[in-house]
């Protein structure tokens, strides 16, 4: 009889040491996965858009044949290049996709602001947007900032 209990011990000792290995494993599995988990998220927040900013429009201005209210945008483009696409959004929606073009500055402005162009009926387009700290500015439109003249154009910030 005592043979028996001795296998009887051996064979559960046997599966309680089976089942702690795969707990061990199910653990490490899990801890392995959390952690790629992790790194992938911290990643993609440092390589984060960086080409994004915000705007604060003080009044009533048209950019691609929208209008743009008074308030606080959000403006996104996809390169830094001659060639790129604006996209301004009021944090919900997007509202307008413009081309643009990315200008380099001698300087960096002090300020987040933009300029306008007022056509002869006093309405007011949207033709760059400039960013403080950056020394870079964006230029809407294909032909906005090369067509207005300086007499026409106003610059402010906010």
């Amino acid at each position: 009889m005592l043979p028996l209990r001795e296998g009887r011990f051996f064979i559960r000792f046997r599966e309680a040491s089976t089942k702690g290995k795969e707990t061990l494993m199910r653990k490490t599995k899990f801890t392995a996965g959390l952690l790629a988990f992790s790194l992938l998220l911290a990643a993609s927040a440092i390589a984060g858009n960086a080409n994004k900013g915000t705007l604060q429009v003080d009044e009533t201005v048209t950019v691609g044949g929208k209008q743009l209210r008074a308030g606080k945008y959000r403006v996104e483009w996809t390169e830094s290049g001659s060639n790129t696409e604006v996209s301004i959004s009021d944090g919900k929606e997007t509202i307008v996709k413009v081309p643009a073009q990315v200008l380099p500055l001698k300087r960096a402005e002090a300020t987040n602001g933009y300029g306008t162009t007022a056509d002869q009926a006093g309405n007011k387009a949207l033709t760059e947007i400039f960013f403080g700290g950056k020394k870079y500015e964006l230029s809407i439109g294909e032909a906005s900032a090369a067509t207005a003249t300086s007499s026409d154009q106003t610059r402010g910030s906010n």
